[in-house]
């Protein structure tokens, strides 16, 4: 078996390096990474000039209809699974309920007693990032799309004379049908992760961080505000009360940029190795990727549920607990 595996990469590198000299390679013109979601059409009206922004104020984004696949899959399993449900799981079923009794036994670890309150949302933030991420690196998800003339000054006349006189290969990739000339357009993938989307962060994090909140005021009352504003204590203490709240407020932004930044920066990582050589090297950084996809949707869940035991702690108990949420948040 290893010989097999051996022979079959070593054809593939071969072929690849073949392809490469011939012209089947990424040029600076395609090293395209839009920041932001990039609109594919918009709601109530049209896009300007530059392709980027709406009119009505409303587009239709491309993490935006990845995020609407990925809920109907989520949802077409949850629904599949649940109308075949077997005593003893098999195939598929099998995967399911191991995934969330994964999650259901690291979410028990954190807070056993509220276990049942904090479990839904944290596994419903865990599975959607999960397979959104994962999802996103399946070929084609990222390199599909339309192309989009580039918004540029007013170009001279010999300038695509020099455009024509750069290439040096053997192959116009951009005469391919479907393909892009990216000198003059640019890629707009149909699909895009939901988490390399600040949006989609964004209103998650604040859903998240508005049910610890409401979970505080719904076992404490009132009193969960003695956690930010503590008068009997000394002003040092109330100065810590204060930081504790801003801690609070600042947890939307932290929950939003972490997963953000580790899934934009995926999608930059594999734009670079491909650029460098397509075939072969940027295999371990796939690899690299599914682990990052699968760890940050974890610490996403499992710092709403830390976050949240938190909450419902009284200001006593508070103390008793915050090193270990430090430490989780650190992580």
């Amino acid at each position: 078996m290893r010989n097999r595996i051996l022979t079959v990469l070593g054809a593939l590198a071969v072929l690849g390096i073949v392809m490469y000299f011939l012209g089947f390679r990424m040029s600076k013109d395609d090293l395209h990474i839009s920041a932001a979601a990039e609109p594919l059409f918009c709601i109530g009206g049209a896009l300007d000039a530059s392709g980027e922004l709406c009119e009505s104020g409303l587009p239709f984004t491309n993490s935006v209809l990845m995020t609407l696949l990925v809920d109907v899959i989520l949802v077409g399993i949850a629904f599949g699974v649940g109308q075949r449900l077997q005593l003893v799981p098999r195939g598929f079923q099998n995967i399911v309920e191991l995934t969330i009794e994964f999650f259901y036994d690291f979410a028990r670890g954190v807070d056993k007693k509220n276990v049942g309150k904090f479990f839904s949302l944290a596994a419903t933030i865990f599975i959607f990032f999960l397979v959104g991420n994962v999802l996103a690196l399946v070929p084609g998800f990222g390199s599909i799309g339309t192309c989009r003339p580039k918004v540029e000054a007013v170009v001279e006349g010999a300038a695509p004379e020099a455009h024509a006189a750069e290439s040096t290969t053997l192959v116009n990739l951009a005469a391919f049908p479907g393909a892009c000339d990216h000198k003059t357009s640019l890629l707009v993938p149909y699909m895009r992760a939901p988490a390399a989307d600040l949006n989609v962060t964004f209103a998650i994090a604040i859903a998240a961080v508005f049910m610890v909140e409401f979970w505080g005021f719904q076992a404490l009352g009132i009193g969960y505000l003695r956690k930010f504003f503590i008068f009997n204590e000394g002003p040092i203490m109330f100065f810590v009360g204060l930081l504790e709240l801003f801690s609070e407020i600042m947890r939307v932004v932290a929950f939003a940029f972490r997963i953000f930044g580790n899934i934009f920066g995926g999608e930059v990582v594999l734009a670079v190795m491909s650029f460098l050589f397509a075939y072969l090297l940027p295999l371990p950084f796939y690899g690299l990727e599914l682990f990052v996809a699968f760890i940050q949707a974890v610490i996403f869940a499992v710092l709403t549920v830390v976050f949240a035991a938190l909450a419902v702690q009284g200001h006593g108990d508070h103390d008793d607990h915050a090193h270990a949420g430090n430490e989780a948040a650190a992580h």
